[in-house]
């Protein structure tokens, strides 16, 4: 991703809510993209897919390169072609992701119809009841003809799994996958997805707002705030020695067992601030303790703090 830009065209006129958004995923790898709701990780997602709300949604600039290849430059009928074969995606939400009026046979097989036309229909079913099994989905030949709110949290969250892995896809996008779900089944799902990726040799970009899942399954990390990249570092030198205030605010804000009980847990004071009258300088300064007035004075660019390491602070040398 080469300096995304995405606006939404509003009656207030337009906003700019992914400000310059670049980074670089290879094969088999896994990329976390951390940060509060509102901070532009969804929307960045969708932008990779093409599937912005129209006709709000405008991809203003910048480039998604897939291996040499500008998918926003492309035709829609050649990015349907992309979308579910190349790059699959699993949504936020299952139960509105998935189309409530038809059965998950149904819906698993529009996926190798599209993509797999010469496919019959026999394989179709049989490369369906695969998958289901693959994402272990009990009694599978079962739930193939089960409509989605028929299906437990956890098994709509798989057969969104499924749907995203059809196709064997290079890149898999996962937003939020383990959300609303209890411990159990997230520890579970996401077992899943590090498995299968495994065995296909996908690269995943994992969306979350939760620190501990990013530890736990990332190779790289980029944190967003204000629809801007303010810090990327591999996942252990994040956790070692965060460069951005509000990676420190993040990390802060997660519970430990070593800590006293019954003592408040830290936050970030204040609120993400509106994209339509952000403040000229670090979008971050209404709520950092470090600001300084050259903080405020104009746009911060990026700088590389160590190899491989990039942060939006003048004063990432004095965090600790």
């Amino acid at each position: 991703m080469r300096d995304l830009k995405v606006r939404f065209d509003g009656e207030a006129g337009p906003v700019q809510v992914v400000r310059g958004v670049s980074f670089d995923l290879e094969r088999g790898a896994t990329l976390g993209i951390v940060g509060e709701s509102g901070s532009g990780k969804s929307v960045t997602s969708l932008a990779v897919m093409r599937l912005l709300p129209k006709p709000a949604g405008v991809i203003e600039g910048g480039q998604v390169m897939l291996e040499g290849r500008d998918l926003t430059a492309v035709s829609p009928a050649e990015m349907a072609k992309v979308r579910g074969k190349r790059i699959s995606m699993i949504f936020q939400e299952p139960m509105t992701a998935l189309n409530p009026v038809h059965t998950v046979r149904r819906q698993l097989g529009e996926s190798y119809e599209l993509h797999h036309p010469e496919m019959s229909p026999v394989q179709v079913a049989q490369a369906s009841l695969k998958m289901l099994v693959e994402v272990g989905i009990p009694d599978p030949s079962k739930r193939l003809d089960e409509y989605p709110h028929q299906l437990s949290g956890g098994m709509r969250q798989r057969v969104m799994i499924a749907l995203a892995l059809a196709c064997r896809p290079d890149v898999l996008i996962a937003d939020e996958p383990t959300t609303a779900l209890d411990v159990t089944i997230q520890a579970q799902i996401l077992k899943l997805i590090k498995r299968l990726q495994r065995e296909k040799g996908m690269a995943v970009i994992f969306i979350t707002h939760d620190l501990g899942v990013i530890a736990e399954l990332c190779d790289d990390v980029v944190v967003m705030y204000a629809g801007q990249l303010v810090e990327r570092a591999s996942a252990k030198g994040l956790y070692g020695s965060p460069r951005h205030p509000y990676t420190r605010g993040l990390l802060d804000s997660i519970p430990r067992l070593d800590s006293v009980r019954k003592t408040r847990l830290k936050t970030i004071e204040g609120m993400v601030p509106d994209f339509s009258s952000l403040p000229p300088g670090c979008a971050f300064q209404n709520r950092c303790a470090l600001v300084e007035e050259r903080c405020k004075a104009g746009p911060v660019a990026l700088e590389a703090p160590g190899a491989g390491r990039l942060s939006r602070c003048l004063r990432w040398k004095d965090l600790k």
